[in-house]
C-alpha cells in the first residue's frame, strides 16, 4: 500500500517570528516495495519534516497522507491506531543515542517488538535475526550498547527497528559522522538489506556522492516545495542544482574540470572513482 502524499502542507507555530510553512503542497507516492530513495536538500527545506509525515510522528495542516491504507489530516482519528501504524513505517534518528537505553545490545533490539506484544522467544529470534542483517555477529547481543562505536551504535539503531519488520525504513542522515569508507560500508549495508528484505529503503542525507552512487530515485526539496522526483542519471544534468543548493559529485566536478581543462573527450558522468578512472584510462590510451 505504501505511502501517498496528496497535497501536504505542514506548518509550525512560532511566537517570535509567524508560524513557519516547512513543507507546501507535496504531492507524491513512495511504494512499500524494492524503492532505494534519497531525499536531499538544503538545511531546512523540510525533509525531516516530510519523513516524520512518513510513520505519522507529525499531522499534516494541510492535505492528507494515506499510510498503509489509513488516512491522516490534520484532526487526529480516535479509530487510527497510530502507534500499529508506525510499525509499518521504521523511522531510525539521525543520532543511534537518542534510540539505544537499554543494559545490553539484545534488550534495545528487542524492546520495540515485546511493545508490540511479540512474546519473549519470539523476540530474541527477531534481535538474532536483525543484528545480522546489520552486518554484526550475535556476540554484539551481550554488549552494553553505549560501550560500541558511533558505526556500531547506528547499526545497533537500525537493527532495533528492522526487529519490527517495517514495510519501509527511513533513515535520517545515517552516514554523517563516518569516513569515506564507513560511510561506503553503511550504504552498501542499506542495499544489501534492501535486496534481502525487498523493503522499500528512504534515505535522508546530504552527501551527493552517496546519492549518485547509490539511488535509483531521488527526491529533492527546496524551500519546502517538491522540485525533483526522479532518477539520479538525470538529476545531476539539471542546471537548477545551483538554485536548490545542491552540489555535484566529486567525479563529475573532476571529470568535468579536466575535460575543460585539457579539452578531453571523455564522459564526466561517472558514478565511482574506478569507473571514472576507467573513463581516463580509454583517452590515455587513444
Amino acid at each position: 500500500m505504501g505511502i501517498h502524499f496528496r497535497e501536504v502542507s505542514h506548518e509550525y507555530a512560532s511566537y517570535q517570528v509567524g508560524d513557519y510553512q516547512a513543507i507546501n503542497k507535496i504531492t507524491l507516492s513512495i511504494e512499500d516495495e524494492n524503492e532505494f530513495i534519497c531525499l536531499v536538500g538544503h538545511t531546512g527545506s523540510g525533509k525531516s519534516t516530510l519523513a516524520q509525515h512518513m510513520n505519522a510522528l507529525i499531522f499534516p495542516t494541510e492535505g492528507e497522507v494515506e499510510i498503509n491504507g489509513k488516512v491522516i489530516t490534520k484532526k487526529r482519528d480516535k479509530k487510527v491506531n497510530y502507534n500499529l501504524l508506525r510499525k509499518h513505517v521504521g523511522l531510525v534518528f539521525q543520532f543511534p543515542e537518542y534510540q539505544l537505553f537499554e543494559e545490553t545490545v539484545e534488550k534495545d533490539i528487542m524492546f520495540g517488538p515485546m511493545n508490540f506484544k511479540v512474546s519473549l522467544e519470539d523476540a530474541k529470534i527477531r534481535a538474532a535475526e536483525a543484528i545480522r542483517l546489520v552486518g554484526l555477529n550475535e556476540s554484539y547481543l551481550r554488549r552494553n550498547p553505549f560501550n560500541l562505536s558511533g558505526g556500531e551504535k547506528k547499526r545497533v539503531s537500525i537493527a532495533g527497528i528492522l526487529a519490527m519488520d517495517p514495510d519501509i525504513l527511513v533513515l535520517d542522515e545515517p552516514t554523517s559522522g563516518l569516513d569515506p569508507f564507513g560511510k561506503r560500508q553503511l550504504m552498501e549495508l542499506f542495499q544489501n538489506i534492501q535486496k534481502e528484505t525487498k523493503k522499500s529503503i528512504i534515505i535522508i542525507t546530504h552527501d551527493m556522492d552517496l546519492v549518485y552512487e547509490f539511488a535509483n530515485r531521488v527526491i529533492v526539496l527546496n524551500d519546502g516545495d517538491l522540485v525533483y522526483d526522479g532518477n539520479e542519471e538525470d538529476l545531476f544534468r539539471k542546471d537548477e542544482l545551483t538554485t536548490w543548493a545542491l552540489g555535484l559529485p566529486e567525479t563529475i566536478k573532476v571529470l568535468r574540470r579536466l575535460k575543460e581543462q585539457f579539452h578531453l573527450d571523455i564522459n564526466p558522468y561517472q558514478k565511482t572513482v574506478d569507473l571514472a578512472f576507467e573513463e581516463l584510462k580509454k583517452v590515455m590510451n587513444k
